[in-house]
């Protein structure tokens, strides 16, 4: 049985801490990602199996 994994926008936008030089880190599943924009969450999510609620 296959586990769906679903997370809504906001809840994922919330994982973004902004840095001080510009930009966000992202930390997702224990992977780190930094990202210029918030948008860029959703292709990263999905890559991790989730499916995202807006």
């Amino acid at each position: 049985m296959e586990t769906i994994k679903t997370a809504s926008f906001e809840y994922l936008v919330d994982l973004a801490k902004e840095k001080d030089e510009g930009g966000y880190l992202f930390t997702l599943d224990g992977s780190d990602y930094h990202i210029n924009d918030v948008l860029e969450i959703s292709k990263i999510a999905e890559r991790h199996g989730y499916i995202v609620i807006y």
